[in-house]
């Protein structure tokens, strides 16, 4: 059965694939004596118009050569022909012409056609290449001489009109491809005919002429070697190919090649040098029959053959004996036996069913499948070997490097370089100076020449010859070329050979491209020479890069027209760019293709218009480069990329300001640091000394970091810091504080100072010695030794040791690293103190290795702890500690700081006497924390301590250093004594990060609040209890310092592990805004240990209100704690003023707690809530703002309220993403153990709150928001009561942080919590509109919405789709949640892929993992919803899915309205597979806006369960149809806006979609023909203008849109395609003006200004710009007073009668005179594109179809030329290019009408009518006839009666092999009448071909 139906694929092939081509090459026909003028189609910015048509030209027949007309007894000559220059003719000239000069040919000069002349011209031939022929100059614009084009307007001549089959020789010569029928433009590589004399030769060039060039004498070999060139090119959409070329001679290979070509027709040559003999060249593929051809190659000439890997289609060009085409490999030898045959069709149908094909070659595409494609390339060989087409290459030729030899005048000139690599393939390059230095110039010339004469031969046949130049090529000199005629001279001045050459292109630079010197025919050339007077570059050399001497210039092959996409433009945006190129008209889309940093992503798109905001899912980096290249579509084919250009994202606006700024003093400096901001070239720097006005200004600083010098010693300093880029100055960031420090010593304490000082520089007392591992000593007089380090004892801070690591035996111990110190005696001590020369950073670790008497070998001590200390100064120094009492002689003490900073500095050690007052008052607990007395202690025991603390030492005066925190143990302990004072906080195990690696989420953190806000630099005391450990141990414990209302990026310390015991703490600087420092204080638990049991409690700091309701659940605990806490709130804020000066104020000069009082920032103002699953550290003022007024009862009922809201709604989450407590739930959906974190934050710009890292930030306004939530009351299926959470933003902040990784896309994703919390289950409280994710899902458009909220929905869908109980539903056990929430079992297959069906994998693309994981989930394939929403699957994910049943809802189209109506009424009355569609539906064409069509819709059946309608549309391909969805309604009625389809049928269906999401079954409602005014997409399009309207509105950043919404405009509505909403506006100024900025240069020729209300604009004008800044006016007039559409086409500055097109990017519209005007659209009009239609009279069928009475003959000469009488025949008119058309007509069943023979090849034949411009290049048709007809066969035609066909227009790029086919256009269908009319085909002089 799978052979079978591959075999009727086969047929069907034959038919609908092969047979347009062979419709292809029927012919184009050239009717008599029509001359059309188009306007409007290419006039460009100065307005000019087009002359598309111009004069007729005859065409001949296949085969023969075509011949020009001229006008009707005159041919015009070239417009530059120099005076009395001799021309002559060709002999292939016809009777009966008059050859007349132009208006600027010289009188007298005689002047010589083409060798294509029309018969008759007075000329006298001349045999080519005889003796004495004179060289003829070429007119520009064309390659070879002949006549030239008339003015536009010329009167029109007869001709007989003739036909040309498709791919024929064409009318006229191979034309440049630049050159424009009525216009003088330059074409490229125009060649150059010689004349003499010059008429611009000057006498000073005539006085240097170049006749005596002895010099150049020197001749070539006089037997030259030849060459064999051959040219391969890949014409077919093969990926990659691999060729190999070889030679033979006399059966013998005697050279081979290797060649890979890509997907492009770019050329690749392989020369093989060959002498003179018979060759054979052979080129082989896999699944091509191997190429061969016999060469024969000549003395010192290169053959050249051209072969391509298919056939093409150009003017020209045809596979016949006698016609110009490449060779071509014939692809299908799927077997390899060297035939394409039957056995090669049965291996590729055999493959394509499935059996298999080891060793054979049947993907002929190389696509990795063998399929219809590959059938096709067959069937298109077996064609063309069936019609005998000839494969051999027509050969080219020129002049081998032998034969010539290149000589340089020794005299003057000198040359680099190989010149004899001037004539490689690989092109040299030769540089040419002065022998005597200096410039080049007229009087100082360099000269070149090339000789062509060897042995008795007087000279070598050349038809063209090309120098091309380098860098500094030559611009001025003189060429000279010497015949046997003589000399002839002509001079190039700018490097153009002058009035007789043109460039190829239009240089950069002088001399940069070829001299091309076309000779009329092949000249017998002796010598060559060249004088450079002048060059490009320094004019000192003159660089030339190739030279050829070619012939055969008729057999160059032209390029077809392959759409490739032009004019690529790209222009940055903010964060983005726009990117325009010119339209292609017969396309439908595009492809575009953005590399950046080494990875590519491909963007499809409708128009040539394209922005990009986004880069393989990351937004654009402005600034930064990226690669882009389009190319275009039109179904399965696609042209080749255009060449790439380069598009920067660029700044839009100044910067914002900069955040996270950190100043650290220094010496006399300030140390400044910054986020490096995005969009920011440079920052300044602004500083003052606190108290002072005036800022000073360090501008222009590159990096984000900066030290600031020169300051004052110890000042304290105010900065701030600006970014700049071209747009201006940032506002200023958060102003930072940072004093500076004196280099006097650090201060440490002399207190029992056991090495006292002997005096400065001298070794102080009690040191024997001390030395160094691997460091060194800087500026240490004492130490001599390289291993002394006595320099840190002399008590003298500018010696010191150094070395340059981060550890220095701390962490990393070891007998070599760190400093020995030798005492002089066993001394006990507990305390050590040393400090740095300079404060460099801080030291984390210290390690202590000590030497007593029970360890003589040494020991660490245990339990070390260092702190870093402030002397009054502001001079840091360190305290180490020891846990116990040590008594030693030797100490080896090891440093290390962190990883990032590798230089330690020890300036000075001190080491101090043991004392036991420390020890004593900490043995009056009987705890670790510090909450119990031992039982003997007693008053008098605590007042004999307070004693000796207040005592100071008798050699220093010092107090005990550790004064201030031993009396708040002695004032603790009278506490306890007297009250029993305790306040210590129980930690909870189950709190802990170690937990939660299952999430796949981060954004939550494990910190539990201790209650104590700590100031910056304030020295507290934590203690540590454990049930088990023993004091010493270390816990599981963290301390965390917070600061206080932070910004994002410096808000948290992680201070250290605690040990159990007390633990002696310094709270760290965090951040150095002007501000208070400091924060609320917490712990966090590290371990994983259920039976831990830690309580802590702290002495310092201030207390904050804590509520802790973690794991609270008996409801009247929680009230009475609650209560409690509200009263303590209210107490707090109340004497939080008075607490500030009472602590603050007090803490000391220079603390930066020690300000005014700020209630957003006063450090005090903290407090902490911990409810289960959500932390709140906020501030406790404005919670109390949010909980109202009233009594404190009536406000914690709110507080309760408001937090039963956040469990709710974090439960309601947590069910979501499929996480439980249920015992049964697996180990990968347990409940987090840590809680997510709002915190109030400082705010980044643009930012209203945000989530970041472990916590979510909010502002001082959102935190009331937080105690005004009220819980959700739902019935019991969770239908909406009462109540509310919190506001969007809240819960989308909520979002980022609990995402689930594997498919999380920031800001879409998120907000699927959003829309939990606000949803009540209907359409009118979700985000997003629905109309909106209709457009996308309809749209057939690739790639995400570019709206998060519309790509919210495709989300959302699902649980509408899969979730059958209301929003606010949760669930009492894991399994019923499982079962019943769509994303509950999406995240658990998230997180754990073995528990999805199907053997679920994931990687790393969201896109392709949410995909497979909602097909697990809903255990459906959902490829087809996921496709809707332009998302592509890969084969992993449509593997995944394909195991799974196919949804067969139209799930994308549900509503939250339809959900709960199923929900409610059960599937009931479902239209499933019904018939709905009513048969008075209608479609219709607007009138009045062309490319609008209402479908309007009749239902019979109930409207309550229908959701909508899908409108489909159906265009024909091939004569099948082909369905597009384009829309979905809910109303009867839809407006459908066609921009990418014109001139084409569309036949509209309409299936109705109930709310269940079922189908009925689709109906048709009838056909419509688009053909619209070429209206431009305006989907990239802005607009400006300098109205005010009331709509404009400007949104900020609220908690319903937290992150930075961005500015709306109310002028967009005048290009937002809606007819109906209308833009009102008014200026103060006289005239309202409009300004479209296209984002592109768009073709414009007219404006069309749609108006629905009063306020029309009247007298306008209108003008187009391409930069913005430079006007034309097109157009002023004043539109008409009407409510509807007018359209105003644009004029040149004479304002002549036809339209002119304009190139513009900008278009503007002024009201003049008006300052109040309506506009309710406004279009911008190109041209249109190609057409086909039925008839030859416009919108009449009249003689569309009929039997010929007679016999037709379209070609006068032509064989085979004739429409025979009786012959069925169909007739219309087309516009197009009939060189790429071809018309096909199809019956309803997509059958070609009149079929195909047994070898498939069409029995009908087909005709198109062209109308042949002056200039003989067939173009652009606007307004041709086709012919196609069925010849009778013994008298008889089929009877088509009753049948309905289509004529369907095609456009290809290569119309032999169909390859780049595309359809176009079509017609309406057409009913062939029962009784056919009588048809007589007649020439007209009008029309050319009239139907009667």
């Amino acid at each position: 059965m799978k052979r079978m139906t591959a075999y009727l694929i086969s047929l069907c092939l034959f038919a609908t694939c092969i047979l347009p081509a062979r419709a292809a090459e029927a012919g184009i026909i050239v009717p008599q004596d029509e001359v059309r003028k188009e306007t409007g189609a290419d006039a460009g910015q100065n307005g000019k118009t087009n002359d598309d048509m111009g004069m007729i030209g005859q065409v001949s027949s296949t085969g023969s050569p075509s011949v020009e007309s001229a006008s009707p007894a005159t041919a015009s000559p070239t417009s530059e022909t120099t005076p009395g220059a001799d021309v002559s003719p060709t002999s292939e000239t016809t009777p009966g012409a008059d050859v007349s000069p132009t208006p600027e040919t010289t009188p007298g000069a005689d002047v010589s056609p083409t060798p294509e002349t029309t018969p008759g011209t007075d000329t006298s031939p001349t045999p080519e290449g005889a003796p004495g022929a004179d060289i003829t100059p070429s007119p520009a614009g064309t390659s070879e001489a002949q006549t030239s084009p008339s003015p536009a307007g010329s009167p029109s001549v007869e001709s007989v009109p003739s036909a040309i089959p498709s791919g024929s020789p064409q009318a006229q010569t191979s034309p440049s491809p630049a050159a424009s029928p009525g216009a003088e433009s330059t074409p490229s590589a125009t060649p150059t005919a010689l004349a003499s004399p010059s008429p611009t030769a000057t006498p000073d060039m005539e006085r240097q002429s170049l006749a005596d060039e002895e010099w150049n004498n020197e001749t070539p070999s006089e037997n030259p070697g030849g060459g064999i060139e051959v040219i391969v090119r890949n014409t077919l959409p093969i990926e990659r190919l691999s060729l190999k070329v070889t030679l033979e001679k006399d059966n013998n290979e005697v050279d081979g090649r290797s060649v890979e070509l890509a997907k492009n027709p770019e050329k690749h040559a392989v020369f093989f040098d060959a002498e003179s003999g018979d060759y054979r060249v052979k080129v082989s593929a896999l699944g091509f029959i191997t190429y061969e051809q016999e060469i024969a190659v000549a003395p010192g000439k290169i053959q050249t053959a051209e072969i391509h890997t298919g056939f093409v289609n150009l003017e020209g060009i045809s596979y016949t004996e006698d016609g110009l085409h490449p060779g071509v490999m014939l692809i299908g030898d799927a077997n390899g036996d060297g035939q394409i045959d039957e056995n090669d069709k049965n291996a590729i149908m055999d493959a394509m069913s499935g059996i298999g094909n080891d060793g054979l070659t049947t993907d002929l595409n190389r696509d990795g499948k063998t399929d219809l494609v590959d059938l096709q390339y067959y069937a298109n060989s077996r064609a063309r070997i069936k019609e005998n087409a000839v494969t051999a290459s027509s050969l080219s030729g020129k002049i081998a490097p032998d034969a010539v030899q290149v000589n340089i005048n020794g005299a003057n000139t000198q040359a680099q370089g190989d010149l004899d690599a001037l004539f490689s393939a690989d092109a040299g390059s030769v540089k040419l100076q002065r022998a005597q230095g200096g410039i080049i110039s007229q009087d100082t010339p360099v000269e070149i020449g090339f000789n062509l004469q060897s042995g008795e031969q007087e000279g070598v046949l050349v038809e063209q010859i090309e120098i091309s130049m380098g860098e500094s090529g030559a611009a001025s000199g003189q060429l000279t070329v010497e015949t046997e005629g003589g000399k002839k001279t002509i001079p190039f001045v700018d490097g153009r050979l002058e009035s007789l050459s043109r460039m190829s292109s239009e240089p950069s630079g002088p001399g940069t491209g070829p001299l091309v010197v076309y000779l009329g025919k092949q000249v017998a050339i002796k010598k060559v020479s060249i004088r450079i007077t002048k060059t490009g570059g320094d004019g000192t050399l003159a660089e030339i890069t190739k030279v050829e001497f070619l012939n055969d210039m008729e057999k160059r092959i032209p390029e077809p027209d392959m759409n490739i996409p032009e004019n690529l433009k790209a222009a940055g945006a903010d964060k983005a760019f726009h990117l325009t190129w010119d339209p292609q008209v017969n396309v439908t889309g595009y492809e575009v293709e953005i590399s950046y940093g080494g990875m590519t992503e491909t963007v499809r798109t409708a128009s040539n218009r394209l922005e990009v905001k986004s880069f393989n899912r990351e937004k654009l980096v402005n600034e930064q480069s990226y690669e882009v290249r389009v190319r275009s579509v039109n179904g399965t084919w696609s042209s080749p990329y255009s060449d790439k250009v380069l598009a920067v994202p660029q700044i839009a606006d100044r910067p914002d300001p900069p955040d996270n700024v950190k100043a650290v003093g220094g010496h006399r400096s300030v140390t400044m640091s910054w986020k490096k901001m995005e969009d920011t070239d440079f920052y300044n720097v602004f500083y003052k000394e606190a108290g002072t006005d005036a800022f000073q200004k360090i501008p222009n600083i590159g990096q984000n970091k900066y030290v600031i010098t020169g300051l004052k010693d110890e000042t304290l300093y105010e900065v701030y810091v600006t970014g700049v880029n071209d747009l201006g100055e940032s506002n200023p960031s958060l102003h930072a504080e940072a004093k500076t420090i004196t280099l006097k010593p650090a201060k440490m304490p002399n207190y029992k100072l056991l090495n006292e000082s002997a005096g400065d520089g001298r070794v102080s007392a009690h040191i024997v010695s001390v030395t160094h591992g691997r460091g060194s000593m800087e500026s240490s007089p004492l130490d001599q030794d390289s291993k002394s380090a006595l320099g840190t004892v002399d008590k003298d801070f500018g010696s010191y040791y150094q070395i340059l690591d981060w550890d220095d035996g701390a962490e990393y111990v070891a007998a070599s690293k760190g400093l020995l110190f030798t005492l002089d005696d066993y001394y006990k001590m507990s305390y050590i103190a040393f400090a740095e020369p300079e404060d460099i950073a801080s030291y984390g670790k210290v390690s202590v290795y000590y030497y007593d008497k029970e360890n003589p070998d040494g020991v660490y001590a245990q339990n070390v702890s260092v702190t870093q200390r402030t002397d009054e100064n502001g001079r840091k120094y360190y305290m180490i500690k020891l846990a116990s009492p040590i008594t030693a002689n030797k100490i080896r003490l090891g440093f290390a700081r962190g990883y990032g900073l590798r230089n330690i500095t020890i300036a000075e050690v001190n080491f101090y006497h043991y004392d036991s007052l420390e020890d004593d008052i900490l043995a009056l607990y009987a705890d670790d924390l510090h909450t119990t007395l031992r039982d003997d202690v007693t008053e008098a025991t605590i007042s004999e301590l307070q004693k000796r603390l207040d005592t100071v030492d008798a050699k220093s005066g010092e107090y005990h250093p550790e004064r201030e925190m031993l009396q708040r143990e002695l004032d603790n302990a009278r506490g306890i004594l007297s009250s029993g004072l305790r306040d210590v906080i129980e930690i909870s195990s189950a709190i802990t990060a170690a937990k939660d690696g299952h999430l796949g989420f981060g954004g939550l953190n494990a910190w539990q609040p201790l209650g104590i806000t700590a100031y910056e630099g304030e020295r507290i005391v934590v203690y540590v209890g454990h049930n088990t450990l023993k004091t010493g141990s270390n816990s599981s414990l963290k301390l965390i310092a917070t600061q206080y209302h932070a910004e994002s990026g410096a808000f948290a310390s992680d201070v250290g592990s605690l040990k159990v015991g007390r633990n002696e703490i310094t709270i760290p600087s965090i951040q150095s805004l002007a501000c208070e420092g400091g924060g609320a204080l917490y712990i966090q638990y590290t371990g994983n240990n259920e039976n831990d049991r830690y309580a802590v409690r702290v002495s310092g700091g201030v207390k904050e209100p804590v509520l802790n309701l973690y794991g609270v659940s008996d409801e009247s605990k929680r009230k009475a704690l609650i209560l409690s806490y509200v009263k303590e709130l209210e107490e707090h804020t109340a004497s939080q003023k008075s607490l500030h000066e009472q602590v603050h104020e007090a803490a000391g000069e220079g603390n930066k707690v020690n300000r005014e009082y700020e209630e957003q920032n006063c450090i005090i103002g903290a407090t902490d809530i911990m409810l289960d699953r959500m932390l709140l550290s906020v501030s406790a003022q404005q919670i109390l703002a949010g909980l109202g007024s009233g009594s404190s009862q009536e406000r914690a009922q709110r507080l309760e309220n408001s937090l039963q809201a956040m469990e709710d709604m974090m439960e309601l989450f947590y069910q979501h993403k499929g996480l439980s407590d249920d015992a049964s739930a697996p180990a990968t959906d347990r409940m987090p153990a840590q809680h997510l974190n709002i915190r109030y934050m400082r705010m980044f710009a643009g930012a209203f709150m945000y989530a970041s890292g472990n916590h979510i930030g909010i502002e001082w306004g959102s935190v009331p928001g937080l105690a005004g939530a009220a819980p959700v009351v739902s019935d019991e299926n969770g239908k909406y009561i009462s109540g509310n959470y919190f506001g969007w933003g809240i819960s989308h902040e909520i979002g980022h942080n609990i995402n689930q990784g594997s498919y999380a896309i920031a800001e879409v994703t998120n907000n699927y919590f959003a829309q939990l919390t606000r949803s009540r289950d209907s359409d009118d409280t979700v985000r997003f509109k629905y109309e909106n994710v209709y457009e996308k899902v309809t749209s057939g458009t690739v790639g995400r919405p570019s709206n998060v909220f519309t790509h919210l929905a495709m989300y959302w869908q699902l649980h509408l789709a899969y979730d059958r109980d209301y929003n606010y539903k949760t669930y009492g056990s894991y399994q019923e949640q499982h079962d019943s929430l769509f994303y509950a079992r999406v995240d658990s297959y998230s997180r754990n892929t073995a528990l999805a069906p199907g053997g679920l994998t994931l990687g790393g693309d969201a896109d392709q993992n949410i995909m497979r994981l909602a097909c697990a989930a809903a255990q459906k394939d959902l490829t087809e919803f996921f496709t809707r929403w332009g998302l592509v699957p890969d084969g992993d994910t449509m593997s995944y899915a394909g195991q799974f049943p196919k949804e067969e809802r139209a799930i994308y189209y549900l509503t939250d309205d339809a959900r709960v109506y199923e929900m409610e009424h059960g599937v009931t009355g479902s239209v499933k597979d019904s018939n709905v569609i009513g048969a008075d539906s209608s479609v219709t064409v607007n009138e009045k806006v062309p490319n609008e069509v209402t479908v309007s819709i009749q239902n019979p059946v109930s409207s309550d369960v229908i959701l909508g309608y899908e409108i489909s549309r159906y265009y024909y391909e091939n004569g099948k149809p082909v369905r597009q969805v384009v829309g979905f309604s809910t109303q009867p009625v839809y407006r459908d806006h066609v921009t990418s389809l014109n001139n084409r049928v569309l036949t509209y269906e309409v299936t109705a979609v109930d709310k269940y999401g079922y189908r009925s079954k689709a109906g048709k409602i009838g056909d419509v023909r688009i053909s619209h005014d070429g209206s431009y997409d305006k989907s990239l399009w802005t607009v400006t203008t300098n109205m005010a309207s009331e709509s404009d509105s400007k949104d900020t950043a609220t908690e319903e849109d937290p992150c930075d919404p961005q500015t709306v405009s109310a002028i967009y509505r005048v290009i937002d395609n809606d007819y109906g909403n209308t833009y009102e506006g008014f200026t103060a100024s006289s005239d309202a003006v409009v300004t479209l900025c296209t984002n592109q240069a768009l073709a414009v020729c007219g404006l069309k200004y749609t108006v629905k209300s009063a306020n029309a604009i009247g007298a306008y004008e209108i003008q187009v710009s391409m930069d913005g800044n430079n006007w034309t006016t097109v157009k002023t007039g004043a539109f008409e007073e009407r409510k509807e559409s007018q359209i105003v086409y644009f004029e040149n500055s004479d304002r002549d009668p036809w339209v002119c097109t304009y190139d513009a990017a900008y278009v503007r519209i002024k009201a003049l005179g008006q300052n109040h005007i309506s506009i309710a659209e406004l279009d911008l009009l190109g041209p249109a594109g190609d057409s086909v239609s039925f008839g030859v009279k416009e919108n009449d069928t009249q003689g569309a179809v009929g039997i010929l009475t007679k016999d037709y003959v379209y070609e006068a000469e032509g064989e085979n030329s004739v429409i025979p009488a009786g012959s069925l025949i169909f007739t219309g008119s087309y516009k197009g290019n009939p060189a790429y058309n071809v018309v096909m007509l199809y019956d309803e069943e997509g059958a070609v009408v009149g079929g195909v023979d047994e070898d498939g090849v069409l029995i009908a034949d087909q005709i198109i009518l062209a109308n042949v411009p002056e200039n003989g290049l067939l173009g652009e048709v606007s307004d041709g006839i086709w012919i196609y007809w069925i010849s009778p066969v013994d008298g008889q035609v089929p009877d088509l009666g009753g049948k309905i066909v289509r004529a369907q227009l095609y456009r290809m790029d290569n119309a032999l092999t169909n390859e780049g086919q595309r359809l176009v256009s079509d017609t309406e269908p057409l009913r062939i009448p029962d009784k056919l009319d009588e048809i007589t085909l007649v020439r007209d002089s009008d029309h050319g071909v009239v139907v009667q």
